[in-house]
């Protein structure tokens, strides 16, 4: 197992001997900070990933976004996929969608659309959306939200993964994992699981791990993540993932 660190130099003699995939998350992961309403790219981050790809690194998004809005952030940063949307439930290859997820958790969120109205604030995305929901919370302390959420849907016998990005509370079906489509993604690629590294900034993307790979945190990533990852980045958001592009060229 790879060991934590706090330098640039042990960022590369932590990887793979070989790296072939990255897998990145996208909200707080590819943008400058982290946080509700920190949208904006990153361009360290995104010139680094068009340098892995110009090197012939496969550069995968794997995020909780609308598969829409996922094909469109790889289209005009430049990098070629397959990607993930929808936290694991679809991938995009080419125009080519695949469902990962066999059930939608639709009914789970309009339950707290009715429920919750007060409280939470459905997704522009949702109208594009057909596995994951999103929703944006009012006010309020995302774990007592999470907490009433289940409540609500346990009251109406809806099962349904709940989790909250730091971004947004998301309602998923049961079988959803970011993992499941990751190693959907990797498949499509034809790309073995030990050289390729994913990277993310919240608990949900501890999933990826379960697709085989490396798994890194950026340094400003929440304190699950921080703890469970196998290498915490130096720098935040996208400086972490300029750091570890630099690492992985620089070999």
């Amino acid at each position: 197992m790879p060991h934590k660190h706090e330098s640039p130099v042990d960022v590369a003699a932590l990887l793979p001997s070989r790296v072939c995939g990255l897998a990145v998350d996208i909200d707080g992961t590819i943008t400058e900070k982290r946080g509700q309403g920190s949208f904006r790219l990153s361009l360290e981050a995104v010139e680094a990933l068009r340098l892995l790809e110009d090197a012939g690194i496969r550069v995968m998004l794997v995020t909780g976004n609308s598969v829409m809005v996922t094909a469109g952030v790889a289209r005009y940063i430049g990098v070629s996929g397959p990607h993930v949307a929808e936290n694991g439930c679809l991938v995009y290859r080419r125009g080519t969608i695949t469902h990962a997820c066999h059930h939608t958790a639709r009914a789970a969120a309009r339950a707290l659309e009715e429920e919750m109205s007060g409280i939470l604030q459905p997704s522009w995305q949702n109208r594009c959306r057909l596995h994951d929901y999103a929703f944006t919370i009012r006010r309020g302390d995302p774990k007592d939200v999470l907490r009433e959420a289940k409540m609500v849907l346990t009251e109406r016998g809806l099962p349904a993964k709940l989790s909250h990005s730091g971004y947004a509370l998301h309602v998923r079906p049961p079988e959803a994992s970011k993992g499941l489509g990751l190693s959907i993604a990797l498949r499509l690629a034809g790309l073995d699981p030990g050289c390729v590294i994913a990277v993310g900034d919240s608990a949900v993307d501890l999933e990826m791990r379960d697709a085989g790979v490396l798994l890194a945190a950026v340094g400003n990533a929440d304190q699950q993540l921080l703890e469970g990852a196998d290498i915490v980045l130096p720098g935040e958001s996208g400086k972490s993932i300029a750091v570890l592009a630099k690492a992985i060229l620089g070999r």
